[in-house]
């Protein structure tokens, strides 16, 4: 199948005055078509950064970034622009930055297809069929503030999705909405994800909610550090170099400090605390 994002050894330094922070440390990250994928990690994993990248916010340091067949590095800014509008769709945790809340749901859903100079035929048709997907039917001319946060949300991936993108970006959807609520909008992300195909990336805190997904990248220090597919085990990412990035639970609970022995056995290779290896087999 035919990869909606493609980066590899994707590296970005923020700076902070006379300092440089590296918030990815040569990332290798791969989607493909109508998948539906979380990513999830600790503050200053990387989340963030990944996805102002992907959303064409912020640049790479170096690396490489194909985002829906588009080299990001090798593409003009007004390219860039047309790229996005067709390609790519974007939920913020903040849901009113996708709205504007003078406007009825109907125009705020129109608007972004107006400014793309779609005819009014399509627009409408186009409106009517997001709105109904969504639930909101009945709220089309609904002001913006008289609706609850539920359906503000469920609103602003309407416009999100008004230009028909291959690709949702969604950072933190359902950071601002009650369990319930957030579990509605996540299920109506990946529904929309499985009956529509669209490929759907979401950063989101809520492991309860991210195992929902069809597969579970978790970002560690700026790298990949294990990946899990629905129903499947957790798999560990292999570096080019060959190094694998052990999940810190994981490193506690084997009592495993700053260095490892490695054995190999019938089963595989054997990780053991450098201080216990000379036990093994004993």
């Amino acid at each position: 199948m035919a990869l909606i994002i493609d980066c590899r050894n994707l590296i970005k330094i923020h700076k902070q005055g006379n300092l440089e922070v590296v918030a990815l440390q040569g990332l290798d990250f791969v989607m493909e078509e109508g998948e539906f994928v979380a990513v999830v990690g600790r503050s200053g994993a990387g989340k963030s950064t990944l996805l102002q990248i992907l959303a064409g916010l912020e640049s790479p340091s170096a690396g490489k970034a194909h985002v829906a067949g588009t080299d990001l590095e090798d593409v003009t800014q007004s390219g860039l622009v047309k790229h996005y509008r067709r390609n790519v769709g974007f939920l913020w945790q903040d849901f009113t930055r996708n709205l504007l809340p003078y406007l009825k749901a109907a125009q705020n859903v129109e608007l972004p297809m107006l400014m793309a100079g779609v005819s009014r035929k399509v627009r409408r048709q186009r409106t009517e069929g997001l709105l109904e997907a969504t639930g909101l039917r009945s709220k089309a001319y609904a002001r913006v503030a008289t609706m609850s946060g539920g359906e503000q949300q469920r609103l602003a991936l309407c416009v999100a999705l008004a230009l028909g993108p291959r690709l949702l970006l969604a950072d933190e959807p359902t950071g601002e909405l009650d369990t319930e609520t957030g579990l509605e909008v996540y299920e109506l992300l990946r529904r929309m994800s499985h009956e529509g195909g669209l490929s759907v990336l979401v950063v989101t805190h809520d492991v309860a909610l991210a195992v929902r997904s069809d597969r579970v990248v978790r970002l560690e220090d700026g790298r990949t550090a294990t990946e899990r597919r629905k129903g499947a085990s957790e798999v560990l990412t292999v570096d080019e170099r060959g190094g694998v990035r052990l999940p810190r639970d994981l490193l506690l609970q084997a009592g495993i400090g700053r260095h490892v022995r490695a054995q190999t056995t019938e089963d595989g290779i054997l990780l053991s605390p450098e201080e216990a290896a000379g036990e093994v087999g004993s």
